[in-house]
């Protein structure tokens, strides 16, 4: 892999689609370059090395993408590691079996490591506290560096240093662990009922990292 910095001082990668592994369904957004354009939520639907990438429409709701046969495009998505972008060509169109552009297969994509590893998937309970706001959610996902939470309202504002309480289980017996976490993106779910906060770890004593070990191997469903 060939490294290179951007305007802002971030490391950026020269990887292929191949080297990220990226699945079908991950979320992308594209842009086609043209002025005035707007980004477009979008799905991947597959990848054939060399050959082509298939995306569309975000689910059976989503909105379709707006891609038109010549389009030269930015496609930019998130692997739940890296940040990753290239710059492609729309092929074709297709509206069956169902309604997607197959791009050219991209030499080569930019990618930015943004997580140290991986999260897992996980329900547990949580509760938060900024300040004198306290609330109760559930754990969407958790690493050692960091987690996702889901609550009824907002944490806290980007950049905002809060309080995370697990009410994790240890080998059956409830082991709660508070640790303090820096609020790194929030956002509204699309169902408007709830809101999800992702933080970033740090101050981690060697107890908080032994049972965050154990709770990112044995997820709760």
């Amino acid at each position: 892999m060939n490294q290179a910095t951007n305007d802002n001082n971030q490391q950026v990668t020269q990887t292929t689609l191949k080297e990220l592994g990226l699945r079908p369904g991950i979320a992308l957004q594209v842009r086609r370059l043209v002025e005035g354009a707007s980004k477009k939520e979008a799905q991947l639907f597959g990848a054939i090395e060399n050959r082509g990438v298939m995306v569309g429409p975000q689910g059976p709701e989503g909105e379709d993408p707006g891609l038109t046969e010549g389009d030269v495009c930015i496609v930019r998505g998130f692997t739940g590691q890296h940040e990753f972008s290239f710059i492609s060509k729309v092929l074709q169109t297709y509206d069956k079996p169902f309604v997607y552009a197959l791009l050219a297969y991209p030499n080569q994509v930019d990618a930015r490591l943004v997580r140290q590893s991986l999260r897992t998937k996980t329900r547990w309970p949580v509760v938060t506290q900024m300040g004198e706001h306290q609330q109760q959610g559930q754990l969407v996902d958790i690493s050692l560096q960091g987690a996702m939470v889901s609550t009824p309202q907002i944490v806290a504002a980007v950049g905002k240093v809060i309080s995370l309480t697990i009410q994790g289980l240890v080998e059956g017996e409830l082991s709660p662990i508070t640790v303090k976490a820096t609020v790194c993106h929030s956002h509204r779910a699309q169902d408007g009922e709830s809101h999800f906060t992702g933080m970033a770890f740090h101050s981690l004593t060697q107890q908080d990292k032994l049972v965050l070990s154990y709770l990112t191997n044995t997820p709760r469903t």
